[in-house]
C-alpha cells in the first residue's frame, strides 16, 4: 500500500519545482506544469511574460468566472530562478533558443520530453488549466494528511485556518473575513458559502 501510494505521489509532482501541482497547465506534448513554474522557466529563458498574475484559462472559464484575486502579483522568488539556472533546466544539448526577446512563436523546454514545446505566439495564454489533476492533488492531500488544513487567501500574517469558501470569490475565508469580504447589504452577502477549498469549478 505505502509502494502504491509513492507512486501516486511522484505523478502528482510538478517535474520542474518538484512539488504537488498548483494550477497546473496542461502543455502541446500532454504534460503538466505548474503556472508559476512554467511563468519561472520561461522567464528564465529570455521570454517576457506580460501578464504572470493571470490565471490560466480552463475550456469552462470565461472573463465573468475569473477569480477576483488578480490583483495579487505573482513575482517568480530569485532563489527559484537561481535553482533553475544552476540545475541547468533547459540547457540540455541541441537546445536552440532563437531571439528570446521578441519571439515569433514560444518554445518551452518540457523536463519530461527533454525537448522544446511550441506554445505558438500566445505563450502561456494559450494553455488549459487541468482542472482534473487540480482535483485529484486536493484529494490526495487530504487523504494522505498533508497540509490538508486549508488557510484563509486573505489573512495578514498569521493566518487563520479557513472555514468557509465562496464558489463566486473562488477564495476560502476564516469567519472574521468572510463577513468583511461579504458585507451585510450588499451583492455579495448573497454568496452561498460552501466547504473550504482549493480548488473551484469554473460555472
Amino acid at each position: 500500500l505505502q509502494t502504491s501510494i509513492k507512486n501516486m505521489e511522484r505523478e502528482l509532482l510538478c517535474p520542474v519545482c518538484k512539488e504537488m501541482y498548483k494550477q497546473p497547465l496542461v502543455l502541446p506534448c500532454m504534460h503538466n506544469a505548474c503556472h508559476i513554474c512554467a511563468t519561472e522557466v520561461l522567464l528564465q529563458q529570455g521570454y517576457i511574460c506580460p501578464d504572470p498574475t493571470s490565471e490560466p484559462t480552463s475550456p469552462a472559464s470565461t472573463p465573468a468566472t475569473r477569480s477576483p484575486r488578480l490583483g495579487r502579483r505573482i513575482v517568480p522568488k530569485p532563489e527559484r530562478l537561481d535553482r533553475l539556472l544552476k540545475s541547468g533546466f533547459g540547457t540540455y544539448p541541441g537546445r536552440k533558443r532563437g531571439n528570446a526577446l521578441h519571439p515569433q512563436s514560444v518554445l518551452f523546454p518540457c523536463p519530461l520530453c527533454q525537448r522544446d514545446v511550441d506554445l505558438g505566439e500566445r505563450g502561456l495564454g494559450s494553455l488549459f488549466r487541468n482542472l482534473t489533476l487540480e482535483r485529484v492533488v486536493e484529494r490526495y492531500r487530504h487523504t494522505i494528511n498533508v497540509n490538508a488544513a486549508i488557510m484563509c487567501q486573505f489573512c495578514k500574517p498569521p493566518q487563520l485556518e479557513a472555514t468557509k469558501g465562496c464558489t463566486e470569490c473562488k477564495s476560502s475565508f476564516c469567519n472574521e473575513c468572510f463577513k468583511l469580504y461579504h458585507p451585510w447589504g450588499t451583492q455579495k452577502a448573497q454568496h452561498e458559502p460552501i466547504a473550504p477549498t482549493l480548488t473551484f469549478r469554473p460555472k
